[in-house]
């Protein structure tokens, strides 16, 4: 009868499990982070761009989020991975010098990966190296820039998942940058670049389909800063507004979200989503509206 008792109570106390921690035992997510460099909101509706387009129509999108001061690559990046901003994870400075070393900071990378999760980055400037603290990350891939870098960075992902599925993955497109500071802002080779990273992205999709992933991917495509003449210096909207958008299973569709977001909102977004552990003393915000349950 002892028996018989004990087994009726290990039943009892595990139907007191809460619904969602029981579905998040069941379900597998999986994150993809987005950022494409120095793009600008209103470029995406000048080029057209088709998948980016379909995935704004797909997903929770704001052309109107903001970025970090000073909005420069290494410093915004590490306000998405960190959720901290500059003023408090004193990255200034726009160049990965190896002899710094690394954040000092939690990232999402250490956070996933102290609770066992794989991890990825794929990154068309060396400076992003800095973000990836030692142990946080199962596969880095920093390319050096040529015009085939991007396509060189997409080519790499979609090779990796073919034999891994990571489940918190970055991927950093160094375009439309590098043409926008050699041509200028919205010049026709600034907004060719978004076209080919737009190729790229769709290619990215495709690839995650063709896995079976894609329906648990919460993806999130971003930029780092936008830019003005041949440069992103200085306060001015042009610069510092940047496009979030999110998409996934429970995101909302068709959603313009109305809340103002930054740039360093994606790092808690990311950690409630995969079920992970929440960064202490972050400036960042869950980006709550995005989601068809509050």
């Amino acid at each position: 009868m002892r028996y018989v008792i004990l087994v009726v109570l290990v039943f009892f106390n595990l139907s007191l499990i809460p619904i969602d921690a029981a579905l998040s035992q069941k379900t597998k997510r999986f994150a993809l982070i987005i950022t494409i460099d120095g793009l600008r909101p209103d470029a995406i509706s000048e080029t057209n761009a088709p998948i980016l387009s379909r995935l704004i129509k797909s997903g929770s999108y704001t052309p109107s989020a903001k970025t970090v001061d000073p909005p420069k690559t290494l410093p915004s990046h590490t306000s998405i991975v960190t959720g901290l901003a500059p003023k408090k994870h004193l990255t200034f400075i726009n160049e990965w010098i190896e002899s710094v070393g690394y954040t000092e900071f939690e990232t999402i990378f250490t956070v996933a990966k102290n609770e066992g999760f794989s991890t990825a980055l794929f990154a068309g400037k060396d400076k992003l190296t800095y973000i990836a603290v030692p142990g946080s990350i199962d596969n880095v891939r920093i390319f050096e820039y040529s015009p085939s870098s991007v396509k060189e960075i997409r080519e790499s992902f979609t090779k990796y998942i073919k034999n891994n599925q990571p489940r918190l993955t970055l991927i950093h497109f160094p375009e439309p940058d590098i043409p926008g500071h050699k041509h200028g802002w919205m010049s026709e080779e600034y907004l060719l670049a978004i076209k080919n990273v737009d190729t790229e992205i769709g290619k990215i999709v495709s690839a995650l389909k063709q896995q079976g992933i894609y329906d648990e991917i919460f993806l999130v495509i971003t930029s780092d800063h936008g830019g003005k003449g041949d440069n992103h210096k200085g306060n001015d909207p042009q610069v510092t507004t940047i496009p979030w958008l999110a998409v996934g299973k429970d995101i909302k569709g068709d959603y313009t979200i109305k809340e103002q977001v930054y740039i360093y909102d994606t790092a808690p977004t990311v950690l409630k989503v995969l079920g992970l552990p929440k960064i202490k003393n972050i400036d960042g915000h869950v980006v709550n509206e995005i989601f068809t349950q509050q």
